[in-house]
This record gives C-alpha cells, structure tokens and sequence, in this order.
C-alpha cells in the first residue's frame, strides 16, 4: 500500500510534533534543574553567610562583687540587689586589667569592647545566687558587636582591624586578652534564646519563634473547629435555600480577598476599636483566623 500524500504530510507534520514535545520537555527540565540549581546555591550561600551568627565572643574579667556597690545595707532584698550599679562593676573589672589606661577617651574606648548588656547578665547572676556578693570570679562575658565580627574575621588582631569598628588601641588590648586566655568563641545560645534587641549581640530570634508559635495556635484553635462544623453543617445538615446558597456565595469571596485587607481589618477592629495589645499573638492569631476560615 503506497501512501498517499495525505498521509506523508501527516507523519511529517507527527514528527515535527513529537520533536516539539521532546525540546519543550528538555526544556522544562532544565528550567526545573537550573532553578533547583540557583534554590541551592542561595540557601548555600544564605547558610555560609550565616554561620558566624551561630557563635559569639566572650572576654573573661575578673569581678568582685562589692558588697558596699551591690548592697550596701546588707538586706539581700531582691528589688535592692536588682538596683545596683552592676555597669559600674564591669568597667571597674575592665579598669583593673588595663591599669595603665588613664585617659577619658581611651576608657571609653576600653569600656566598648564589652557589650552593654554585660551589666544586665551580672545582675541576673547575682539575682540567681546572691550569695556570689563579697567574692571574686571570672565571668565571662559577651562582647560587643565590633569586637565579635573583629575576632571572627581576624582571630589574632595581628593587622589594622579599624574598618572593622575598632581601632589600633583596642587591637592591642584584644590582643593581649588573646594571649592570655581571656577571648574566646562560643556557641551563641543568646540567638535562639532572646528576643529582638537594639545591640546585635543581644539579639535573637527566641520571641519571635515562640510569637509564631502562639500566633499559629490561636489560629489552629478558632479557625479548625470553627472552619470545620459550619462545612459539615452546610454540605450535610443546611437545607438549600436562598440563605444557604448566600453564605456559600460569601464564603467563596472571602476566599478571594487579599490578605493585606483582612490585615488592615485586624489593625482597624483589634487594634483601634479592641484597644488589644499591638505585639499581642492574640491579635495575629485573630486576623489569621479569619483569613483562613473562608479557605
């Protein structure tokens, strides 16, 4: 049977169409590849730039918890150890192993290599274990955010490190906290522990996990029970009627409204006519409640 050239033209034009299919497939998989390829290389790259965040810099100094600073009427009440001037005691503990600083400005610049929440740790040792008042320990302390990313890009301060956020001064006293045992790299608890904090070693992302966290469990507790019984009731128990068919049309368009809406919904109710707290998990859970409710 010869064919016809009906027939030619078509398994011609079946070819080109198999060759068409097999070039798209080879390209979706390599759009698929290539954009799995750049996923990867991003959540490398994130993860490498990162990992200095999951360890900081302590400095050792040795403190003496002076009773006369820290309680001067012997009472050992906890409001009046809280009041202390325990700022006061970290510089004087930085003072004595830098006895030769004596210049305003260079005490200053003394005074920064510690974090300034180094008084507030000291203060929550004391308030754990009043009995650390009257002795000297080595406590060893966060340091602040110049110090920290100087050390973790140059361990040994052995070159000019000012772009870094600190100067030639300070180099030399890192250095000799270097030597002598007093500097060191930890695993940064304080990241996963703490909140958010205008001092970047002090910083965390502990209130905004557990935020999440309530937020997510306010949400699961009205909108499940809640989303699940109305659909139970209106696809097995509602009679279809005009009013039925009036919420299921609703419904369906709350589906489609934006979420930035039901945000400006929460801020003008909860916030504004409620009087609920701005940073409450409440709030967050409400408006995400309502937003998944219509889904």
């Amino acid at each position: 049977m010869t064919d016809t050239p009906t027939m030619k033209r078509v398994r011609e034009g079946l070819k080109r169409r198999y060759r068409s299919e097999k070039r798209f497939q080879s390209f979706g998989i390599l759009a698929i590849v290539l954009a799995l390829g750049f996923l990867v290389f991003l959540l490398a790259n994130v993860f490498v730039q990162g990992m200095s965040a999951f360890r900081t810099t302590e400095i050792a100094v040795q403190v003496y918890f002076d009773p006369m600073v820290i309680d001067p009427g012997g009472t050992r009440e906890r409001e009046a150890l809280s009041k202390a001037n325990y700022r006061g005691l970290v510089r004087k503990s930085l003072r004595d192993i830098f006895p030769d600083v004596k210049d305003r400005q260079d005490k200053r610049r003394l005074y920064k290599l510690l974090s300034t929440g180094a008084g507030f740790n000291l203060r929550k040792e004391v308030l754990d274990n009043p009995g650390l008042i009257g002795k000297t320990l080595t406590v060893w302390m966060v340091a602040s955010d110049d110090v920290d990313m100087a050390f973790k890009n140059n361990a040994s301060f052995d070159k000019n490190v000012k772009s870094q956020g600190i100067n030639a001064k300070q180099s030399a006293w890192l250095r000799d906290l270097k030597a002598s045992g007093q500097i060191r790299s930890v695993f940064n608890k304080t990241f996963f522990l703490s909140g958010d904090s205008r001092e970047p070693e002090l910083a965390g992302i502990g209130g905004a996990v557990m935020g999440s966290l309530l937020s997510l469990a306010v949400t699961l507790a009205i909108s499940f029970p809640l989303g699940a019984m109305t659909a139970v009731y209106l696809e097995e128990f509602a009679p279809k009627n005009r009013w039925t068919e009036i919420i299921e049309v609703n419904i369906n368009n709350l589906a489609s409204v934006p979420s930035i809406i039901f945000g400006l919904l929460g801020l003008s109710v909860f916030l504004n006519v409620f009087n609920m707290n701005r940073s409450s998990p409440m709030v967050g859970g409400l408006v995400l409640a309502l937003m998944t409710l219509p889904t």
